[in-house]
C-alpha cells in the first residue's frame, strides 16, 4: 500500500504535541490553588476581620465633631449662683479632614476683611507660618532651600527643607509687614485639630460681624456663627479671686500645661480652668462635649451631619462658703486694715467639726502705696510668724510629756537669763521679778516667760537663771511635733491648690536658742488657715479635721430646673491629739479667760468680752520687720463652745503693738456669723 505522508506526518506531530496538556493542567491546578487561597483569605478577612476593616472605613468617612457645652456654676452654701455664665454670639471654626493650610490663609484673609480680633497674643511664629502657607511664598522659598544645599539635595525631608524656611524667613523679617488681624485669625485656626471646633472671636462680636459672617458663610469653609460662655459674679468680682478664673480666646492655654491640654484634646485658644477651683476641678466644670457624626466625601467636603449626643453641660459646684458672709468680712477687714506698714489682714472662718468654710477673705496691702486687693487665698499661701496663738499647742504638749499636770500648773513668770541669749520677759512683767502664776493667769496675761520655762522642759531641761542652754539633741523636733499634732507646720490638704506648709528655721548652731522663742510662737511660720485647723482641734475636743470649701457637686437634669447630687462632702480627719478631760479643760479654761477674764493685764479686748454667747479665745503677738521697721503680727483664734463656728485671723506688719485691732476685728466677724450664717443660741 502507498504511503501517506501527511497522515503519517500528523500522527507524528500528535505524539509530539502530546505534552501540552500535561502543562496546562498543571498551570491549571496552580491557577485553581491561588484562587482557592484567595476566596479563603478573602472570607477570612470578610468573616472575621470584616468588622475592623469597616470600622477603619467609617473612621476614614465618618469622623465625630465636637461642640461646645456651658461650664458648671459655683453655687454657695445658700443656693445663690456666685459664678454663673453670660452666653454670648462668637464666630468659631471646625477644621475639615482635607483642611490645608493654604485654604485656611485665605479663609482668615477674607474673614479679616469684616471681623477684628485681638492679636495681643500673635506670635513670631505664627506670622511666619502665615507667610508661608501663600503657595507662592513657600513654592519660591523651597526652590532656594534646594538650591542652597544642592550637596543634601537627595537627603533633605520636607521637614528640613521647612525648618530652613522658618530660619529664612525669620533671619530676614520677610514675616514682619504681614496683616497682622489675618494672621491672628490664621493661629487660630492652626490651633484646632481635625474635626474639631475652636473660636475665632469668642467676645464682642459686633452685629455688622455677626451680619456679614452669616450672609457669606459659603465663602468660609468651616466657619460658623455659634454661641460662646463667658463667666460672670452675681455676688460681686471679689468671689473671682477666690474661686478662680478661665482663659479666653485672649490668654489662650496656660503655657505651663499647654502640651498637656493639647494631647487631652483642648484647642489652642479653649477655655479652661486658670487658677484655685476653676483649674482644681476641670474636669468637672467643663462638661462632655456635643457629639456630631460628620460624613465627608474623598476630597474632604462635609456631604452630611448627624447629632449624635446633645452633649452635658458641666457639673455645679456647690461651696461651703456662705456669699453674705463672705462678702462681710471681706469689707470688714478692708475697712479695719491699719494703714502704715501693714502688709494686709487675714481671716477664715471654719466649722470645727466638718472642715467646711463659710468665709475665707483677705487684703493684701501695698505698704509703699496703700492700695489693698482682695487676696482671699493669701489665708493658705501667706505664712506669718503668729505669735502666742500656739500657746495652747505648748501647754498641751507639756502635758503629754508629763511636765505639768492639771493639778499644779503654777510657775514664776520670771526674767528668762540663758547665757549667750537675749533676755526674754513678758509686756506686763519688765521687771523680770519671780511672780508665780497658774496656767489660766499665763494664758489671760499672755506670759511668754510661763511658756519658755515649759518649752524648755518639754526639751529636757529645768530653767536656771545664767545657766547654759543644754537641750535634748531632739528637742526641736519634739516642740514641733507637738505643734504638728494640732496641724501647725504642714498642709491642710485643702481642696485648693497652691498651699504653703509655712516656713521652720534652722535648729542648730547659733540658731539653736531659737528654741527659746519658738515655745511662744516666735520663730516658725504659718497660714491662718492652719490656725483655723488648730483652732478647730480645740473647739472639737482634739480631733484634726481637713478644711474644705466644696460642700457638693451637683449635675443639671436634662429639660429640667432641678439637680442631682452626684458627691457630697464628709469630714476628713487627719489625726487626733490625746488629753484627758481635765488637761482639755485647763486650757479651755485659759481660753475663756483671753476673751471674758477681768484681770487688770487681760489680752481678750473689749470688744471680745462684750459678744453674746462667749467665746473662748487666744491673742497673738509677734515681733518682725517690714520695709526696715520695727512691727508686729497681730493675731486671734477663737470659737465659740458646742457650736459649728471657730474663727481665725492675722494682721502683719502692724506698726502699734497691742492696739486691739485684733479683737476688734474679730469681733465684728463674730457678730457677722450670727447675722449672716446661723441663729444666735438664746
Amino acid at each position: 500500500m502507498k504511503r501517506n505522508p501527511y497522515l503519517e506526518d500528523r500522527d507524528k506531530k500528535n505524539s509530539a504535541s502530546g505534552n501540552l496538556p500535561v502543562r496546562l493542567n498543571i498551570l491549571l491546578g496552580i491557577s485553581l490553588t491561588l484562587m482557592i487561597a484567595l476566596i479563603i483569605q478573602l472570607a477570612f478577612l470578610t468573616i472575621k476581620q470584616g468588622a475592623y476593616y469597616q470600622g477603619e472605613v467609617n473612621r476614614s468617612d465618618e469622623t465625630i465633631e465636637k461642640g461646645n457645652v456651658p461650664r458648671g456654676m459655683f453655687y454657695d452654701a445658700t443656693g445663690k449662683v456666685i459664678v454663673g455664665n453670660k452666653a454670648q454670639a462668637a464666630i468659631t471654626f471646625t477644621r475639615g479632614t482635607a483642611v490645608t493650610a493654604p485654604t485656611m490663609r485665605q479663609t482668615a484673609i477674607k474673614l479679616g476683611k469684616i471681623v477684628a480680633v485681638d492679636t495681643q497674643r500673635l506670635s513670631e511664629r505664627a506670622k511666619v507660618d502665615f507667610y508661608l502657607a501663600d503657595n507662592k511664598n513657600n513654592t519660591k522659598l523651597s526652590a532656594i532651600m534646594v538650591k542652597k544645599y544642592q550637596k543634601q539635595k537627595s537627603t533633605l525631608t520636607p521637614d528640613q527643607i521647612n525648618k530652613y524656611m522658618v530660619a529664612y524667613v525669620q533671619q530676614n523679617h520677610l514675616a514682619d509687614n504681614v496683616d497682622s488681624n489675618a494672621a491672628m485669625i490664621f493661629q487660630r485656626m492652626s490651633g484646632a485639630y481635625t474635626l474639631s471646633t475652636t473660636f475665632i472671636k469668642e467676645s464682642g462680636v459686633t452685629n455688622t460681624e455677626l451680619a456679614e459672617v452669616g450672609e457669606r458663610l459659603s465663602d468660609f469653609p468651616g466657619v460658623k456663627l455659634g454661641t460662646s460662655w463667658s463667666r460672670q459674679y452675681p455676688e460681686g468680682d471679689e468671689f473671682k479671686a477666690l474661686v478662680g478664673t478661665v482663659t479666653n480666646e485672649a490668654t489662650g492655654l496656660p503655657e505651663s500645661k499647654l502640651h498637656t491640654l493639647l494631647a487631652q484634646g483642648y484647642s489652642q485658644n479653649e477655655p479652661v480652668g486658670n487658677s484655685s477651683l476653676e483649674m482644681g476641678y476641670e474636669s468637672i466644670l467643663k462638661g462632655s462635649a456635643s457629639q456630631t457624626l460628620v460624613t465627608t466625601g474623598s476630597n474632604g467636603q462635609v456631604k452630611s451631619s448627624q447629632i449624635k449626643y446633645n452633649g452635658q453641660a458641666g457639673d455645679n459646684v456647690k461651696l461651703t462658703i456662705n456669699a453674705r458672709f463672705q462678702s462681710e468680712v471681706q469689707k470688714i477687714l478692708e475697712d479695719n486694715v491699719p494703714g502704715g506698714d501693714v502688709e494686709g489682714a487675714y481671716a477664715t472662718v471654719i466649722n470645727p467639726f466638718t472642715g467646711g468654710i463659710y468665709a475665707m477673705a483677705g487684703v493684701d496691702r501695698n505698704y509703699e502705696t496703700g492700695q489693698k486687693t482682695a487676696d482671699p487665698l493669701g489665708n493658705m499661701n501667706h505664712a506669718i510668724v503668729m505669735g502666742s496663738v500656739v500657746k495652747p499647742a505648748v501647754m498641751a504638749t507639756a502635758f503629754q510629756k508629763g511636765v505639768i499636770s492639771p493639778s499644779n500648773t503654777v510657775l514664776d513668770d520670771q526674767a528668762i537669763k540663758i547665757a549667750g541669749t537675749p533676755e526674754i520677759t513678758s509686756y506686763w512683767n519688765k521687771s523680770g521679778a519671780p511672780v508665780p502664776i497658774d496656767a489660766g493667769t499665763a494664758f489671760e496675761r499672755s506670759s511668754n516667760t510661763y511658756f519658755v520655762q515649759l518649752g524648755m522642759k518639754i526639751g529636757g531641761q529645768t530653767y536656771s537663771p545664767g545657766s547654759p542652754l543644754a537641750l535634748q539633741p531632739d528637742a526641736f523636733q519634739t516642740l514641733r511635733n507637738g505643734f504638728g499634732q494640732f496641724g501647725l507646720g504642714t498642709k491642710t490638704g485643702i481642696d485648693i491648690a497652691g498651699e504653703t506648709a509655712g516656713y521652720r528655721g534652722p535648729t542648730t548652731g547659733e540658731a539653736r536658742g531659737k528654741y527659746l522663742y519658738a515655745s511662744f510662737g516666735q520663730y516658725d511660720s504659718y497660714t491662718t488657715l492652719q490656725l483655723a485647723r488648730y483652732v478647730s482641734t480645740i473647739a472639737n475636743g482634739g480631733y484634726l479635721v481637713a478644711p474644705h470649701v466644696v460642700g457638693a457637686v451637683q449635675q443639671s437634669m436634662p429639660n429640667s430646673d432641678t439637680q442631682k447630687t452626684v458627691w457630697t462632702a464628709t469630714p476628713n480627719i487627719q489625726g487626733q491629739v490625746n488629753l484627758t478631760a481635765d488637761e482639755w479643760q485647763v486650757i479651755k479654761n485659759g481660753m475663756e479667760r483671753v476673751a471674758n477674764g477681768s484681770d487688770p493685764w487681760n489680752t481678750g479686748g473689749s470688744d471680745m468680752h462684750k459678744l453674746q454667747p462667749h467665746v473662748y479665745a487666744k491673742t497673738g503677738t509677734a515681733e518682725t520687720k517690714t520695709n526696715g521697721h520695727d512691727t508686729y503680727t497681730e493675731s486671734m483664734v477663737a470659737y465659740v463652745p458646742g457650736q459649728p463656728f471657730a474663727v481665725a485671723m492675722a494682721i502683719p506688719g502692724m506698726n502699734n503693738y497691742l492696739d486691739g485691732t485684733n479683737g476688734k476685728i474679730s469681733a465684728k466677724i463674730i457678730d457677722a456669723y450670727w447675722k449672716y450664717v446661723a441663729e444666735k443660741p438664746k
